[in-house]
């Protein structure tokens, strides 16, 4: 006989048994059901949806790219007159510097023209081939009229000595440490007749080897006036007659550079002179240096002077061409300075202001003595520098659609949105190009848009952007995955998108694609039928 106190318990226990299957299936059926509205809300791939819809998963990991980001120094000798070997500007660096995507590289005229007419770039051009081959590009100052030291130092001599041996006539002032300084005489008439025409040869022997498409040099700066890089006379206070000669004299100088640089773009230093405070405005400002003729050519504007250097109309200036000229940020002091002195602000307040200029290029004069411990220390504030809201431009395609199948032959239309996260832009178009490849990532058909140009694209805005791409008719029939990069001149891809999916060759995985047989064909189906 059964028990009933047994037959309750093996009821109780079944009901529990069945509500915790119950239970369980509840779970895992809410569970298959969220993952499937997820992978369609990513992927729009409803059983009946003629089309593939991709939003793709962004990443917060930092992320280099050309024309943008934090740069690293290389030159023959600093501010301080120390010397630096080809090695000392390559390979004592610990590692390939992997968050820096340029180099600065100050080259005195005095290093490579030490007698008249004999050019040596046999150094420079070591550095150079050093850091191209490492995918650095290189944002090169050569170094042409005086240098009045730094927080102490001497100071380095760029004018070679035979120069002022050719009749150039100069002004004397005191520098750095009490040391007598001499800068060139830019009014007096040897500065036109002997000069100007030594400057332009050199600025011809640089572009034969280096003003080259596809070059790795990235900016050349606008040199030939000022102490240093500065295209000001702080300490000399050189006292031109008038405002007219001297914006006479600066365009002079300026149009030198523009006639003889063609592929490189060209920058210049964007704040004000010493004598700032007789300034009436910006557009003083702007004409007393020339600027007007720096932002008629789209020089880039390097302000040399964070944090503590820049104010009056800087800001007024930047945010009037920040999205038409490439801003560069320099500290005013180097990164030992900013960490051992203390008084220069902290990294983050200088990378804080960098940022609000909207800087596409920025650098604290990190060099290879100094870079070790920059990674070991401050790592994170270089990381946040290439972060989501950090410098240049990080270029998002937020949601992207195509035909789920096509035959071949056909056009493939793909619609796109983009977004850029970061606070510059890129200067320099990168047209889309699409992959459709086989399981092994092999290309079986690409092609380039040339219509997509990004060089507009800034933060807060969504581009909406449709491409057009030309199926051959003889793509065979298969699922193709459906890749996707932006590309320089030559069809390479070149920059790192805010995306998952990335290869080795910085394409981008954004799904699939099932190509059909081509159509029968009826009748000429070109343009032109003979």
């Amino acid at each position: 006989m059964l028990n009933r106190n047994s037959e309750s318990e093996m009821a109780t226990h079944d009901a529990t048994t069945y509500r915790e299957r119950r239970r369980g299936r509840s779970v895992n059926e809410r569970l298959t059901l969220l993952l499937a509205w997820l992978v369609i809300g990513a992927a729009g791939v409803g059983a009946d949806d003629p089309f593939v819809t991709v939003k793709p998963a962004e990443i917060k990991d930092p992320i280099t790219n050309p024309y943008a980001g934090w740069g690293i120094w290389a030159g023959p000798r600093d501010w301080e007159f120390k010397n630096y070997s080809v090695a000392d500007n390559t390979s004592a660096y610990l590692d390939d510097a992997p968050l820096f995507s340029w180099v600065m590289v100050d080259w005195n005229w005095s290093d490579i023209e030490k007698t008249e007419g004999q050019y040596n770039w046999n150094d420079f051009d070591q550095v150079y081939q050093y850091w191209t081959a490492r995918g650095k590009q290189l944002v090169v100052r050569l170094w042409v009229t005086d240098d009045a030291g730094w927080n102490g130092d001497p100071g380095t001599n760029p004018i070679p000595d035979w120069l002022w041996a050719d009749g150039l006539q100069s002004r004397q002032y005191k520098g750095n440490a009490g040391i007598q300084k001499r800068e060139p005489d830019y009014m007096d008439p040897s500065f036109a007749r002997v000069y100007l025409p030594a400057l332009k040869k050199l600025l011809a022997s640089f572009a034969q080897r280096y003003d080259k498409p596809g070059t790795s040099v990235e900016f050349l700066q606008v040199m030939g006036y000022g102490h240093w890089a500065d295209w000001a006379t702080w300490y000399s206070h050189y006292p031109f007659p008038s405002r007219q000669a001297k914006h006479d004299l600066l365009a002079a100088i300026m149009r030198l550079h523009i006639e003889t640089i063609r592929h490189i773009r060209l920058f210049e230093f964007a704040g004000a002179d010493w004598d700032k405070s007789a300034l009436t405005g910006l557009d003083d400002q702007v004409y007393t240096k020339a600027l007007d003729v720096a932002l008629a050519h789209g020089f880039g504007l390097i302000w040399t002077g964070f944090i503590d250097g820049v104010g009056g109309w800087d800001r007024e200036l930047m945010n009037l061409h920040w999205k038409h000229n490439p801003i560069i940020a320099e500290d005013n002091w180097d990164y030992l300075e900013i960490k051992d002195q203390g008084t220069h602000g902290t990294l983050d307040e200088n990378l804080d202001l960098m940022l609000e200029y909207h800087a596409n290029l920025a650098h604290y004069y990190v060099r290879s003595p100094t870079y070790a411990r920059a990674m070991r220390e401050d790592r994170a504030n270089f990381e946040r520098g290439l972060r989501s809201g950090g410098l240049g431009y990080r270029l998002v395609p937020t949601w992207l659609q195509w035909k789920r199948e096509l035959p071949a032959g056909d056009l493939m239309v793909l619609k796109q949105e983009w977004v850029n996260r970061n606070v510059g832009w890129l200067s320099v178009q990168h047209p889309l190009k699409i992959y459709l490849t086989n399981e092994a990532g092999q290309e079986k058909f690409s092609e380039v848009d040339q219509s997509i140009d990004e060089t507009s694209w800034v933060n807060g805005e969504t581009y909406k952007v449709t491409s057009v791409f030309h199926l051959p008719k003889e793509l065979a029939p298969e699922t193709y995955g459906v890749r996707l990069a932006l590309v320089d001149a030559g069809g390479t891809p070149r920059v790192n998108l805010g995306i998952a999916g990335a290869d080795g060759s910085k394409r981008y995985k954004v799904g699939s694609i099932r190509i059909l047989p081509a159509r029968p064909q009826i009748g000429c189906d070109k343009a032109y039928c003979p």
